[in-house]
């Protein structure tokens, strides 16, 4: 088998794809804000939703904006869960790493939110409206813990764990836009800064940790089910976002609305706020289940930093090794 073929390598291994997806992440992010923010249409397109949450009533619990209790709600779940995984595996460094990638997502946004983003009167908002408000800190806890579930995962655990980090995250960003403490833009900008710190923390992961982020060839698990499914209600939901907007009448509509808000803008509002985080948590299972490490069975796991894999090594392997 040529060295070019050889399905043995460690994980992690492409760095330069890890930088580049947090560059792209970041990217994103940029975009976002200097349209949803920066602009006058961005704003009014924001602000039309936002108002329709203050207009419309739902079914769920109302969350009071001043109960502490509330981040505690949004983090126990996923802690508990992050302990037990933690400890079966006995993966205590990786677990740390995931921590302070918690950590580094919500200081990021609240330095970002309150230090050095601001939000210029472009439309005429209510005084109560000027502060600037992005990325969502709420939706930024949820999303962090719910990724750091995935990151200390075993690679054939990631696949569903990223599933229901999709489910947490965006169900909380969904959430909070529905009780009017937020706007759309703020949720998947909050998205995005966990994505990446994600990758950050993947990337660390994977390095310390190789023999705990390597599956053996020909047995690996499969991350398609829980992949698609991830993409279709990404693209699904976000594709009913836009034919909202198309139904309530387009431009002239979003115009309209800002005196008489329409049920179509709450709707888009709630699909934007929930959407995104599925296509993020699609893209973040892809690619870890194709960074993970590969081993034949036997042998053993083939060093992240380059370095020639000691003996014993089998000997119908060994030349492969040393190839790798």
């Amino acid at each position: 088998m040529s060295a070019a073929s050889t399905p043995l390598r460690p994980p992690a291994r492409r760095t330069g794809l890890w930088i580049a997806g947090m560059l792209l992440c970041s990217a994103l992010f940029i975009l976002l804000y200097e349209y949803f923010v920066r602009t006058t249409s961005g704003q009014i397109l924001d602000n039309v939703m936002r108002i329709t949450a203050d207009y419309f009533e739902h079914p769920l619990p109302p969350l009071n904006p001043e109960n502490r209790w509330i981040a505690v709600y949004i983090v126990a779940p996923a802690a508990v869960l992050f302990a037990g995984i933690t400890l079966a595996r006995q993966k205590f460094l990786s677990a740390l790493i995931a921590i302070g990638t918690v950590l580094a997502a919500n200081i990021s946004t609240q330095v970002l939110k309150y230090g050095w983003l601001d939000r210029p009167d472009l439309a005429n908002n209510p005084e109560y409206w000027t502060a600037n408000s992005l990325p969502s800190g709420h939706a930024t806890i949820a999303a962090s813990v719910a990724v750091a579930v995935f990151l200390v995962a075993s690679p054939r655990q990631r696949p569903f764990i990223g599933l229901l980090a999709a489910f947490w995250g965006g169900g909380w960003g969904a959430y909070i836009f529905i009780e009017a403490w937020h706007r759309p833009s703020d949720m998947i900008a909050a998205y995005l800064v966990v994505a990446v710190w994600g990758l950050v923390g993947g990337w660390l992961i994977m390095r310390v940790d190789p023999k705990g982020n390597t599956v053996i060839y020909e047995e690996e698990p499969s991350v398609a089910p829980a992949a698609v499914l991830c993409w279709f209600f990404g693209i699904i939901l976000s594709a009913a976002a836009g034919l909202c907007f198309l139904f309530a009448g387009g431009w002239s509509g979003i115009n309209a609305a800002m005196d008489d808000p329409t049920l179509w803008h709450w709707l888009a509002g709630a699909l934007l706020s929930f959407g995104p985080a599925f296509l993020l948590a699609g893209a973040g299972i892809n690619f870890f289940g194709a960074e993970a490490g590969r081993r034949m069975r036997g042998a053993p796991v083939p060093s992240p930093r380059g370095e020639r894999v000691r003996y014993p090594v089998p000997p119908e392997y060994r030349e492969l090794y040393e190839r790798v």
